[in-house]
Protein backbone atom coordinates (compact mmCIF):
# COMPACT_ATOMS: atom_id res chain seq x y z
CA UNK A 1 0.00 0.00 0.00
CA UNK A 2 1.26 3.32 -0.94
CA UNK A 3 1.50 5.49 2.69
CA UNK A 4 -0.67 9.31 1.82
CA UNK A 5 -0.71 12.51 3.86
CA UNK A 6 -3.06 14.92 3.66
CA UNK A 7 -2.44 18.02 4.16
CA UNK A 8 -4.46 21.75 3.78
CA UNK A 9 -5.47 24.55 6.27
CA UNK A 10 -9.30 23.87 4.96
CA UNK A 11 -10.80 21.50 6.61
CA UNK A 12 -13.21 21.23 3.97
CA UNK A 13 -10.48 20.11 1.98
CA UNK A 14 -8.91 17.77 3.94
CA UNK A 15 -12.42 16.39 4.53
CA UNK A 16 -13.13 16.38 0.67
CA UNK A 17 -10.20 14.96 0.06
CA UNK A 18 -10.63 11.85 2.15
CA UNK A 19 -14.52 11.34 1.48
CA UNK A 20 -13.67 11.74 -2.66
CA UNK A 21 -11.61 8.43 -3.17
CA UNK A 22 -12.20 5.02 -1.72
CA UNK A 23 -8.25 5.17 -1.23
CA UNK A 24 -7.88 1.40 -0.24
CA UNK A 25 -9.40 -0.19 -3.21
CA UNK A 26 -6.86 2.00 -4.97
CA UNK A 27 -3.93 0.83 -3.01
CA UNK A 28 -3.79 3.66 -0.89
CA UNK A 29 -3.61 4.23 3.24
CA UNK A 30 -4.11 7.23 4.76
CA UNK A 31 -1.53 7.93 7.42
CA UNK A 32 -2.27 11.33 8.18
CA UNK A 33 -3.72 14.91 8.10
CA UNK A 34 -2.45 18.06 8.86
CA UNK A 35 -3.74 21.85 8.89
CA UNK A 36 -0.36 23.73 8.63
CA UNK A 37 3.37 22.70 7.23
CA UNK A 38 4.77 22.17 10.57
CA UNK A 39 2.55 19.72 12.06
CA UNK A 40 2.98 17.57 8.73
CA UNK A 41 6.75 17.70 8.80
CA UNK A 42 6.07 16.38 12.56
CA UNK A 43 3.48 13.30 11.19
CA UNK A 44 6.17 12.85 8.43
CA UNK A 45 8.76 11.85 10.60
CA UNK A 46 6.04 9.58 11.83
CA UNK A 47 4.06 7.68 9.37
CA UNK A 48 6.43 8.09 6.57
CA UNK A 49 4.42 8.87 3.59
CA UNK A 50 5.27 7.88 0.32
CA UNK A 51 2.79 10.80 -1.17
CA UNK A 52 1.94 13.83 0.53
CA UNK A 53 -0.59 15.69 -1.00
CA UNK A 54 -0.20 19.22 0.26
CA UNK A 55 -1.34 23.06 -0.28
CA UNK A 56 0.57 26.00 -0.81
CA UNK A 57 -0.62 29.19 1.34
CA UNK A 58 -1.05 27.89 5.08
CA UNK A 59 -0.46 29.36 8.19
CA UNK A 60 2.79 28.55 10.53
CA UNK A 61 4.71 26.80 7.81
CA UNK A 62 3.76 26.83 4.20
CA UNK A 63 3.73 24.38 1.24
CA UNK A 64 7.32 25.64 -0.04
CA UNK A 65 8.86 25.36 2.84
CA UNK A 66 7.37 21.90 3.82
CA UNK A 67 8.29 20.88 0.37
CA UNK A 68 12.08 21.68 1.45
CA UNK A 69 12.21 19.58 4.32
CA UNK A 70 10.39 16.75 2.63
CA UNK A 71 12.90 16.84 0.24
CA UNK A 72 15.52 17.19 2.65
CA UNK A 73 14.58 14.08 4.86
CA UNK A 74 13.09 11.83 1.90
CA UNK A 75 13.76 12.53 -1.68
CA UNK A 76 11.92 9.43 -3.08
CA UNK A 77 8.32 11.14 -1.44
CA UNK A 78 6.24 11.98 -4.09
CA UNK A 79 4.40 15.14 -3.35
CA UNK A 80 1.22 16.69 -5.56
CA UNK A 81 0.49 20.04 -4.87
CA UNK A 82 -2.73 21.71 -4.35
CA UNK A 83 -3.05 25.61 -5.99
CA UNK A 84 -5.49 27.73 -7.63
CA UNK A 85 -4.34 29.96 -10.79
CA UNK A 86 -4.07 32.77 -8.07
CA UNK A 87 -0.81 30.63 -6.76
CA UNK A 88 1.05 30.38 -10.06
CA UNK A 89 4.41 31.94 -8.96
CA UNK A 90 3.86 29.50 -5.91
CA UNK A 91 3.40 26.64 -7.97
CA UNK A 92 6.81 28.03 -9.91
CA UNK A 93 8.52 27.94 -6.78
CA UNK A 94 7.84 24.37 -6.32
CA UNK A 95 8.66 23.62 -10.03
CA UNK A 96 12.27 25.16 -8.83
CA UNK A 97 12.15 22.96 -6.43
CA UNK A 98 12.00 19.65 -8.58
CA UNK A 99 7.97 18.82 -8.58
CA UNK A 100 6.35 18.22 -11.98
CA UNK A 101 3.21 19.47 -13.66
CA UNK A 102 0.87 17.64 -15.23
Amino acid sequence: MVKVMIVDDEALVRIGLKSMVDWEIHGFQLVGEANNGQRALDLFRESKPDLVITDLKMPVMDGLELIRHLKELDAKCRIIVLSSYDDFVLVKEAMKLGLVYN
